[in-house]
């Protein structure tokens, strides 16, 4: 039985429509409970994740505390992508945060899949670009916008984040301790604050 082509993938790659039929062996779907690591700080990343239903979180641990860098949802590739494309130890963890059914694609049969049909590497290529530049934003915002603002901003871009990661999962996000995020919270709710 084959697998079917995800939308997403589809509508972003449309070599990889064109020509599924040939190339559905390359993916491979699997399901994987909440709070599995797929990649450890140091380890190689050797797969690409397609995130088909779930979520996942990629952190980078420091001497103090873990560092979220990005949250996944539906729809979204995951992947260390320097060491996916490098070869080289990967500086962040992936795990996931809930069940999530995953469509995977390892290195190797990425290589093959590039080499197969080039017009997949020149749209992938454009859509790291985008990327790139996105997370790159994202960074600037986090550097220029106080903690409130940055929360703000998280739940504008993406309002089921609440109900789908933990808040302290959140707080690392944001750069700021749980108890910060608290009185944030509370203060947008408009409560009054709590005496110390």
């Amino acid at each position: 039985m084959s697998l079917p082509l995800p939308p997403y993938l589809g509508a972003q790659f449309p070599e990889l429509a064109a020509h599924w039929g040939q190339l559905h062996g390359y993916f491979h779907a699997r399901h994987v409970p909440a709070h599995t690591q797929l990649l450890s700080e140091g380890a190689v990343a050797t797969t690409l994740y397609l995130v088909i239903h779930g979520s996942l979180r990629m952190w980078h641990s420091t001497d103090q505390r873990d560092v979220t860098l990005q949250f996944f949802f539906e729809n979204q590739p995951v992947a260390s992508f320097e060491s996916f494309y490098l070869g080289q130890p990967s500086d962040s963890a992936i795990e996931t945060l809930e069940p999530t059914d995953l469509l995977t694609l390892s290195k190797t049969d990425f290589d093959q899949l590039c080499r197969t049909l080039p017009g997949f590497e020149v749209s992938l290529n454009r859509w790291l670009c985008r990327r790139f530049i996105a997370y790159r934003q994202r960074v600037y915002t986090q550097l220029q916008t106080t903690p409130a603002g940055r929360y703000q901003a998280l739940i504008a871009d993406n309002p089921a984040v609440l109900e789908r990661v933990p808040l302290h999962e959140i707080a690392t996000y944001l750069g700021i301790t749980p108890v910060s995020l608290s009185r944030i919270r509370a203060r947008l709710a408009g409560d009054p604050p709590k005496p110390q």
